[in-house]
């Protein structure tokens, strides 16, 4: 008995020896939390600029109206110089009264003059780092520097970088023409022949001096925006050219990206008329090597709904329907052919068929990886697109219709 309440103190007095308590902790009044950090290249030094965009938590908080919140803005900027991003986030540390803490970075922005000289080399430190999450979003600023743009204040979302994440959240759920590029989605393009980099830009819209004052906040029509514009095509991490519009949306269907998308077709002499929501979207991409030369193969079948006519036109006729899925395989097929043919043109596997004939054809690989480059731009790439009507939304019949016939009876 008197051994086993020994035994039972003994347990008693060593568990809080295993309670260490947080050694590492870090106070919310002690650290900096960065939002966003931007990375430029300064030409006369070859240095790294790095920005920092710093959130204000007094600025953000809900419910502050005056006082010291009412009176900052949401975020603050830091820029340091130096030979890697690593010297220069710790010598940022002579501006900054805080430590940086980089566990909530939502975005990192290249600078468009970096990403043409190439980005291999800035990724090793975010890849290293234990605070920074590979699921980061990466952007390119187009016509300007990364600091400039980490700079704007927006409006509805208090905290710029933030904004900038949801955009290409949105963006690529119901438009599809940005594409949303993770820290590690770039590493992982890098470093695997049969894939290169493409990541979504984002410019300034209207004057960048005028968004940087609070008072673009507190306008109806801000004087400076940040928009997600184009995706940028990379080759040996080289920013080669920028993809635009529609042929982005070749690209997502091509790499099974396709969330959702709106679509318009002709209807009779009117164009562009009928608009279809594509609300679902599979793509199978297979290879055939044959002669040692690859070949491809796209398969996409996709659903949607009428969501927009504009031409008198009755959706219970089944004919009606079928003009409107054979219109809508076309101008699908046409804008992945493009795609296909900007990527070729380039020489950029930004599609990944390298990773359909290494994952198909192993052996075959082998030999063409060495010249991967010029066997996937001379490729043949066929596109086999299914479409399919599902619903006509609130109506069948559009109400242009009955002013067409009311018409025609007033004119007979």
């Amino acid at each position: 008995m008197r051994t086993k309440l020994f035994l039972h103190i003994a347990l008693l007095l060593l568990v809080p020896l295993l309670l260490t308590g947080c050694w590492n902790k870090r106070e919310l009044n002690e650290i900096a939390i960065v939002i966003a950090v931007g990375i430029d290249k300064v030409a006369e030094t070859n240095d790294f600029q790095v920005t920092f965009q710093v959130m204000n938590p007094t600025a953000i908080a809900s419910g502050v109206t005056g006082g010291e919140g009412g009176s900052n803005t949401p975020i603050t900027t830091y820029t340091e110089t130096d030979k890697s991003i690593f010297e220069a986030i710790r010598k940022v540390s002579k501006k900054v009264p805080r430590q940086l803490y980089f566990s909530h970075m939502q975005v990192l922005v290249i600078g468009e003059e970096l990403a043409e000289e190439g980005i291999n080399e800035i990724f090793d430190f975010f890849d290293r780092s234990s605070q920074i999450r590979l699921t980061t979003k990466v952007v390119v600023a187009r016509e300007t520097d990364a600091a400039s743009m980490l700079k704007i204040l927006t409006p509805i979302d208090k905290v710029p970088g933030e904004s900038m994440a949801k955009k290409i959240e949105i963006t690529e759920k119901s438009w599809s023409e940005t594409i949303n590029t993770e820290i590690y989605d770039v590493i992982k393009a890098m470093v695997n022949i049969g894939r290169e980099p493409i990541i979504s830009g984002a410019k300034i819209i209207g004057n960048p001096a005028e968004g940087e004052n609070k008072s673009n906040l507190e306008q109806a029509v801000p004087q400076g925006l940040i928009e997600i514009d184009g995706v940028a095509l990379f080759k040996e991490g080289k920013l080669k050219r920028w993809v635009e519009g529609n042929q982005i949306r070749g690209i997502v269907w091509v790499q099974d990206k396709m969330q959702g998308t709106i679509m318009a077709v002709d209807c009779r002499e009117s164009t562009d008329a009928i608009g279809i929501e594509v609300f679902r979207s599979k793509t199978n991409v297979t290879a055939k090597v044959q002669g040692g030369k690859p070949s491809f193969e796209i398969e996409v079948r996709q659903e949607g709904s009428i969501g927009e006519v504009r031409c008198p036109i009755d959706l219970t006729k089944k004919e009606s329907i079928t003009k409107i899925e054979e219109d809508w395989k076309e101008a699908t097929k046409k804008e992945i052919e493009e795609a296909v043919s900007i990527a070729q043109s380039e020489q950029s596997d930004i599609l990944g068929f390298g990773e359909v004939v290494k994952r198909q054809y192993p052996k075959a690989w082998k030999e063409l990886k060495n010249e991967w480059d010029k066997n996937f731009a001379e490729s043949q790439v066929d596109v086999k697109v299914d479409a399919f009507i599902r619903r006509p939304a609130m109506r069948t019949k559009s109400y242009l219709s009955e002013i067409k016939n009311e018409g025609e009876q007033k004119g007979g």
